[in-house]
């Protein structure tokens, strides 16, 4: 499964690269951007230059990643650098640099996203991005999002300033739906509640809403009483429909609500058997 995905995002990220990056001159980042750069101040072949590269790089992935890293990441970055040559003929999608900058973004983070699902790289930064990762509390997309950088930032010795621009938007593309593919794409919501009604609000949520819940006891700052608070975890289109009957039953009622972006567990990401009324709409998640 792992050299599958492996494979099937190496693909996805040279096909992004050479339909929508390479002819727009957009250095999105890493080796790759490197290769934009460079074929165009000294007309290197991308394929090539991602490959040669790749060797001392490799070495370091051997050294501080370890061997079963080191190699998945043999692989990845040899059929990465194939698919790069073998798509180089690829007719260019669009000659505008904003379109190639966001949809190429999707697509390359889409690729790179698979790739990283397989616990391999595509080789080049990708593998100093997962030394990072492993060695520092950076997300991984933050780390490769200031790996990265500085190989974007080497445009502006190639390219005019409105180019770097592009190549910068192109990488936040790129990060952004990296990271979304590691956290999840679905949003819920966690949602603490202090009241006098506690009673009641726990019998709405577990009879009508459906959700579990927890009780957890807590200590006013200012009064010092003690009450309790119900926290309980739903999807973001049951949020407001929460809220509305929870300040029916308690006007008062003080209610925090924070983002949850990766929620396991049943009526989330295992099979729940759902009471709902036939008034609703939407299922939730």
């Amino acid at each position: 499964m792992d050299f599958s995905l492996v494979t099937l995002g190496s693909f996805v990220a040279a096909v992004g690269f050479n339909s929508m990056f390479l002819a727009n001159n957009i250095a999105s980042g890493g080796v790759v951007g490197l290769a934009v750069s460079l074929q165009k101040l000294l007309g290197w072949n991308p394929g090539n230059f991602v490959m040669f590269t790749n060797v001392p790089l490799l070495l370091l992935c051997f050294l501080f990643l370890g061997r079963e890293s080191f190699l998945k990441t043999i692989y990845g970055s040899w059929i990465y650098s194939f698919f790069v040559k073998f798509t180089e003929d690829l007719p260019t999608i669009t000659n505008n640099a904003l379109l190639a900058a966001i949809f190429g973004g999707v697509v390359v983070g889409l690729g790179l996203g698979l790739v990283f699902w397989g616990n391999s790289s595509t080789g080049g930064t990708g593998i100093i991005t997962q030394i990072l990762h492993k060695y520092t509390p950076l997300p991984l997309a933050v780390a490769m999002a200031v790996v990265d950088g500085f190989s974007v930032a080497m445009g502006l010795v190639a390219f005019d300033i409105d180019t770097v621009m592009y190549s910068i938007l192109a990488l936040f593309v790129i990060s952004y739906v990296v990271n979304s593919m590691q956290t999840g794409l679905s949003s819920s919501r966690n949602v603490m509640i202090i009241s006098k009604a506690t009673g009641e609000i726990k019998k709405y949520i577990a009879n009508q809403a459906d959700r579990g819940m927890t009780e957890i006891p807590v200590k006013g700052g200012f009064t010092g009483k003690s009450h309790t608070m119900l926290m309980t975890t739903v999807s973001i289109q049951e949020v407001p429909r929460l809220e509305r009957h929870i300040l029916k039953i308690d006007e008062t009622a003080f209610i925090v609500v924070m983002p949850a972006t990766h929620v396991m567990g049943r009526g989330f990401s295992l099979t729940k058997r759902y009471q709902l009324d036939e008034k609703d709409i939407l299922l939730p998640m």
